[in-house]
């Protein structure tokens, strides 16, 4: 299964959303907000150019009529600068005057655009906004055609364009700042609103843990309250269905000693005299004998399960050498011809375990590689960082990744059963559950995969802690 990011948790979505939901927002508003500006100085601007312009146009008028008709070229440049002189004027502005061949004030010809001069020729007052060198600009302009003049006026929109950007500045702020506080109250909202989930999931974790004391306290909100109660119910019939279930394998379990012993006694009897026997019932007595066995297996694994159950399992640990351990171990299975194999560096690896219970794991596997595989093929262990891993290969058909899981469940039937039968009974589906349990007690998993060298067949993996070692390591005994 792939690793969740964080940003796919519930609490990261909602803390997001309220963040992009803020960012949203306040940007809107802020390109609103620059628009309805921009739009508002441009035609207050534009107004008070216009305005200025009029006003000005009306006094070059006069000015112009009131030339001499008999005026000289100099005459008439001495009246044009008078009559620039006189315009209104502002820091942004500049004017010119253009007729008979003769310009006067601060700008020139250059500085009019061409657009400009071409509607001139279709309309007697024209404005038009262009970029300039620095900055954009409103050009105005009048066309006194009966006069023989033009005049022109250019204003810069520099200041605007200034009080513009400084305004893209502020509301950029803005709206970081806002997407910032949305994050904020999301994370504030997320913890509130998502606090009962949070207690629910540790509730369940402990649950799922084996703590079925754990429970959920009652909310003021009814929704909530509603919600708690439902939970503890449930914990409640869940516990006592598991109760129930433990103390019923607990009670068959030991109901089942007592006639499971007298079987076997008489069994005893009937083995002592099998020789007096008729063939057939020889055959029955040796069957009987293989039955009771299977059967006092079972029994045991029953009554180790209910104690696992009730927590009356102690673990007798102790340190010993892993390497002459797993060897007394495969001598007294039921496939003692099995290797043992490992790096040479591990060849005095010392572990912490409880021998007994660890001698249950390494035969029960062995037990299950030779009902549903034919056999083990390999046992081999090595220390990986603070852990040691036991590994026992067959080449049976494998473990479909579908079952993998299942098969170290109690009871456990996976559907490839029969494809891994080699033979004999089938067993109950105990032994992989206790090595399952023995395991976790000792703070250790176990697992099954494929095999790594390509050959058809399943890898049994246990994994222990090392372990904190005696001072003087026991000597081995299984």
């Amino acid at each position: 299964m792939s690793r969740r990011r964080w940003w796919q948790g519930l609490f990261a979505r909602v803390t997001l959303a309220y963040a992009i939901s803020s960012l949203l927002l306040s940007l809107i508003v802020a390109i609103a907000t620059y628009t309805i500006a921009q739009n508002r100085l441009l035609s207050v601007e534009e107004n008070r150019a216009r305005d200025q312009f009029f006003f000005n146009a009306l006094g070059v008028r006069r000015g112009v009529e009131s030339i001499p008709d008999d005026a000289d070229n100099e005459t008439e440049v001495q009246f044009y600068r008078v009559i620039i002189d006189d315009v209104r004027r502002t820091e942004t502005s500049g004017h010119l005057i253009v007729g008979s061949g003769i310009e006067a004030g601060g700008l020139t010809q250059a500085d009019i655009p061409a657009d400009l001069e071409e509607q001139l020729l279709l309309d007697p007052i024209v404005q038009h906004r262009f970029r300039g060198p620095d900055a954009t600009r409103l050009a105005l302009g009048i066309n006194l055609e009966q006069l023989g003049v033009k005049y022109y006026e250019v204003f810069t929109l520099a200041p605007i364009e200034a009080t513009l950007g400084d305004l893209r500045l502020i509301l950029l702020a803005v709206s970081t700042g806002a997407g910032l506080v949305g994050a904020g109250l999301g994370y504030y909202a997320a913890r509130r609103a998502l606090a009962p989930i949070g207690r629910i999931s540790s509730a369940a974790q402990a649950i799922a843990g084996g703590d079925f004391e754990t429970r959920l306290d009652l909310q003021t909100d009814p929704d909530l309250a509603v919600l708690s109660q439902s939970f503890n119910e449930m914990v409640d019939a869940l516990s006592s269905r598991i109760e129930r279930d433990e103390r019923f394998a607990s009670d068959v379990s030991h109901e089942l000693r007592s006639p499971l012993m007298t079987l076997t006694a008489s069994v005893e009897i009937l083995e002592r005299r099998k020789g007096s026997l008729p063939e057939v019932a020889q055959k029955a007595v040796t069957l009987l004998r293989d039955d009771l066995t299977r059967f006092e297996h079972l029994v045991e694994d029953l009554l180790e399960i209910s104690r696992m159950d009730a927590g009356a399992v102690e673990l007798q640990s102790s340190s010993f050498e892993l390497a002459e351990f797993l060897i007394n171990v495969i001598a007294q299975s039921r496939s003692p011809e099995i290797m043992l194999d490992h790096p040479d560096r591990d060849r005095d690896l010392i572990v912490h375990a409880d021998k007994r219970r660890l001698a249950q794991v390494v035969t029960n596997l062995i037990d299950n590689a030779a009902k549903y595989a034919g056999g083990a093929t390999g046992i081999s262990f090595r220390q990986i960082g603070d852990c040691a891993q036991i590994v026992v290969e067959d080449r049976g058909p494998g473990v479909p990744p579908g079952d993998r899981k299942q098969i170290f469940e109690r009871f456990s039937r996976a559907a490839t059963d029969a494809g891994r039968r080699g033979g004999g009974d089938s067993g109950v589906g105990l032994g992989l559950s206790l090595v399952a349990e023995h395991i976790r007690l000792h703070g250790g998993r176990v697992w099954v995969t494929d095999r790594v060298d390509g050959h058809e067949g399943a890898r049994f993996v246990v994994e222990l802690p090392v372990g904190i070692l005696d001072e003087e390591p026991v000597e081995m005994a299984v």
